[in-house]
């Protein structure tokens, strides 16, 4: 059995759906794509900029490296409940992330096993194009012929020298449009190409999201569904059962909007942000120290990849933030306008950075 038939056969015992090797060479379609838009990333992004390049030349990570192995997680789960005022968190975030950070980890530990030098948290879009593991869909996001755009990718840098796929080459969407037409804040300008300064999910974790923004969000807390749940690639999927989640069970995929709101900074630093470092890491110590605001630090410290990229954006910018919960449950319940909800929106009245989006709530409850 060759090495790479070897590393299939790992992937398949630990439950990785897609699996691909590609090439090297720098991933140039993506960095000339970031010298383009890079109006789009420096005002929020600019201090990660030199290293998505960094990662997407994958020579200057590893100057011996002979391949990048690329592997994709199914994650599409069942309908969420509907009873009660509700948000929604993007599946991504709830299910996707996880399952592929623990997979990823897992074949980076398999691979030094064999002897080889493993670096994960490398670029993964074009490198599953490369693949031959999808193409990407005009919403920006990869399609997958069998799982459509349900599936969360990581890479692994190594110098483990295995056989190249076949590139992705078709083209996936034909003459449909229909997620630049339903995008809720056009953030979709054109074919493949995405404004994150304008996308639900980049506005979610965003300082400040404009109030132009604010009645286009939908119920969303945290990441966007629907670009993804307009895709005829994605029709008629089989969800997939018992998917473990980054989120606590109350919080899951359709938190309830009241219990978002009366969470305390106490209970948010000692019950939500240490389970979800705890999921992401592995280790109760790191997730009790990241109590007290240690998150950035602790996350640059945590173990299982080189790079700090591994770890999912939503991750990174909205944890130890609890008014970045709490402002966008506030405009869920704008939205939802049941005044039902109006005595747990209240209290933020005179928040100083949470009054604005409370009026416009309760407003909305009151028309």
């Amino acid at each position: 059995m060759t090495l790479k038939n070897e590393i299939k056969a790992y992937c398949d015992e630990i439950g990785v759906d897609l699996f691909g090797v590609t090439s090297t060479e720098p991933f140039e379609r993506y960095l000339s794509e970031l010298d383009e838009r890079k109006g789009h990333y420096e005002q929020r992004w600019g201090y990660r900029i030199e290293n998505w390049k960094k990662m997407a030349t994958p020579k200057k990570i590893m100057p011996d490296a002979k391949s990048v192995i690329v592997i994709g997680y199914y994650f599409l789960t069942p309908p969420p409940a509907e009873e009660g005022h509700r948000g929604k968190m993007g599946r991504i975030v709830a299910f996707g992330h996880l399952a592929i950070l623990k997979k990823v980890r897992l074949l980076a530990k398999f691979l030094e096993s064999k002897g080889h030098k493993a670096v994960t948290g490398g670029h993964r879009k074009e490198a599953a194009i490369r693949a031959g593991l999808a193409q990407v869909g005009k919403h920006d996001l990869l399609i997958n012929e069998k799982y459509g755009s349900w599936v969360a990718y990581q890479s692994i840098i190594t110098d483990a020298e295995l056989e190249i796929d076949a590139p992705c080459t078709e083209d996936v969407c034909g003459d449909c449009e229909k997620c630049i037409e339903q995008c809720p804040t056009e953030a979709l300008y054109e074919p493949c190409r995405v404004n994150p300064l304008k996308c639900v999910c980049g506005l979610l974790t965003a300082p400040e999201i404009p109030q132009e923004h604010w009645d286009k969000l939908g119920l969303y807390i945290l990441g966007c569904d629907v670009c993804q749940e307009c895709c005829p690639k994605n029709e008629g999927l089989e969800p997939r059962q018992g998917v473990e989640s980054l989120l606590p069970g109350w919080i899951g995929v359709d938190p309830l909007l009241a219990e978002m709101l009366k969470l305390d900074e106490k209970g948010f630093q000692t019950k939500v942000i240490p389970y979800i470092t705890r999921k992401i890491t592995g280790s109760t110590l790191l997730g009790f120290m990241t109590r007290y605001g240690w998150v950035k630090k602790l996350l640059k410290k945590i173990k299982g990849g080189g790079s700090k990229e591994t770890v999912p954006e939503t991750f990174v910018t909205a944890s130890g933030k609890l008014e970045v919960y709490k402002r966008n449950a506030i405009l869920a319940a704008g939205t939802i306008g049941s005044p039902d909800l109006k005595k747990f929106v209240e209290p933020y009245l005179e928040h100083p950075a949470l009054a604005k989006y409370a009026r416009w709530s309760i407003e909305r409850m009151n028309s």
